[in-house]
């Protein structure tokens, strides 16, 4: 059934169902999110308030989930610690010697993603730095030249902060050993 076919109230527990499931992998937040719509599935306004309050607080069904998940894979990093120090490190190391090439490796060894992720992540960062260096270059001999500069310092710091969110969302997506 489509939403559009969906009453209001189920429409909305939904969507507050989906923002709680922000951080879930994306398969437990498919599911989840697909088992409770057919619950709600065609029924009317009163019916389906009746039947969310059955079913309780989306924050808490997404806590129950999280925490069953965690159970069910031990191993699985529960802590966002080790992506924000790599985000930070690898943002403000751009601008400290040698700190950027350190994030780098933090992001290369982190066995919280999968290597597609990490790839993705290095390759975006460097590309970054390797525009940002040519247009440098190719403004510094022009009447443009602090253009070059700030393009020099401002990409970089844009790029990274978006790696940085990219690592963190896909925290604990690791490989299969």
């Amino acid at each position: 059934m489509t939403s559009e076919s969906r009453s209001i109230p189920a429409q909305r527990y939904l969507g507050e169902l989906d923002a709680a499931l922000a951080a879930a992998p994306a398969s437990v937040r498919t599911d989840l999110l697909a088992d409770i719509a057919g619950e709600l599935d065609g029924l009317n306004d009163e019916e389906a308030r009746a039947r969310i309050a059955e079913l309780g607080d989306p924050r808490a069904i997404a806590a129950d989930a999280t925490a069953q998940l965690r159970s069910m894979n031990p191993d699985q990093p529960s802590s966002l610690v080790y992506p924000t120090v790599t985000a930070v490190v690898l943002t403000v190391g751009w601008y400290v010697g040698l700190g950027w090439i350190a994030g780098l490796v933090l992001i290369g060894v982190g066995s919280g993603w999968t290597s597609a992720v990490r790839r993705r992540a290095i390759l975006t960062s460097i590309a970054g730095a390797v525009v940002a260096l040519a247009a440098l270059l190719f403004f510094r001999t022009t009447d443009f030249g602090l253009v070059g500069l700030g393009v020099l310092l401002i990409l970089p710091l844009l790029v990274n902060i978006f790696v940085g969110s990219f690592l963190r969302a896909h925290w604990g997506e690791r490989s299969p050993a």
